[in-house]
């Protein structure tokens, strides 16, 4: 006699699971660090089985690699040089597509998962890895385009390196976490404004 069919659990089900799981593991990340972190851990704070997570997650690298695309379809938009404007300049188009992403920096967690890739990333390679093949790299790659045609366009001067220029472009991001996290969190940093002002400050020199 033939077994009777089992449903499995539905999409809308699946996708709750997948996000409580991540939500628990970005809050676990954040408060314990990788090293510390434990599936084991996690699955109770996600009021889950150990098993449903390995279900969906092999490994903690892997469940690492979650959240960070979890962030990248939720709370990040990276810029993109194609999306500029014949009559916009590369200064009014990052401004625009950059500074609503720093504003929510501190608040999504993205800010905690940086500081925690500096800290342990030495230590786990692959989610070192995973940080700059997914955010830090294509950030930096999209920013040296738009340098390029800053210079094209006489924005910005020819003899500046557009790589090392994209690097500036960002550089008050890590040291504004640095300073509220590290350095003296007793006197905040506005990142926001850290950030606009030392693109006013490049693009003016």
């Amino acid at each position: 006699m033939d077994k009777p069919r089992t449903r499995g659990p539905s999409l809308e089900k699946t996708q709750e699971t997948r996000h409580k799981i991540l939500d628990a593991a970005l809050q676990h990340f954040i408060q314990e660090g990788f090293a510390r972190s434990k599936i084991s851990d996690i699955a109770k704070h996600a009021e889950l089985g150990k098993g449903t997570i390995y279900s969906y997650f092999e490994t903690k690298e892997q469940l690492f690699e979650g959240v960070i695309d979890a962030f990248m379809n939720e709370s990040f938009r990276p810029i993109k040089a194609h999306e500029i404007q014949d009559d916009e300049s590369v200064y009014d188009f990052i401004c625009k597509k950059i500074v609503p992403s720093v504003l929510t920096l501190e608040s999504t967690g993205r800010a905690d998962m940086a500081l925690l890739i500096l800290r342990e990333g030495k230590n786990f390679p692959s989610i070192l890895q995973t940080y700059c093949n997914k955010i830090f790299l294509p950030i930096q790659h999209e920013l040296q385009q738009l340098v390029e045609l800053a210079i094209q366009r006489q924005e910005l001067p020819a003899h500046i390196n557009p790589k090392s220029f994209a690097l500036l472009i960002v550089s008050p991001m890590w040291m504004g976490m640095i300073h509220n996290h590290i350095l003296n969190s007793n006197e905040v940093l506005q990142l926001d404004q850290l950030f606009k002002e030392n693109l006013k400050l490049l693009f003016q020199s």
